[in-house]
């Protein structure tokens, strides 16, 4: 899931991702799972981790080399209980 960049800071993300996470819950899963390139290698993704991190996301792992060397794997997760 994601949002078009011109359509970014409008509460679109946040919306989406309520949503999602209520619907999670109603389904009676405990923890929800994102993986995204770790923070300081790409502004771009760097504003995907921080939105990460202000929907109450936690830093769980990374994984170096899952993807390839330039893009190290953040897990973040979140506990819906």
């Amino acid at each position: 899931m994601g949002v078009l960049p011109e359509f970014h800071r409008r509460g679109i993300g946040s919306r989406l991702f309520a949503e999602a996470k209520k619907k999670a819950q109603a389904m009676g899963y405990s923890f929800l799972q994102v993986k995204t390139v770790q923070m300081g290698k790409y502004e771009e993704y760097d504003r995907t981790n921080r939105f990460y991190l202000a929907m109450g996301f936690q830093e769980f792992e990374v994984f170096p080399a899952l993807w390839d060397e330039w893009n190290p794997c953040q897990i973040y997760v979140m506990s819906l209980k």
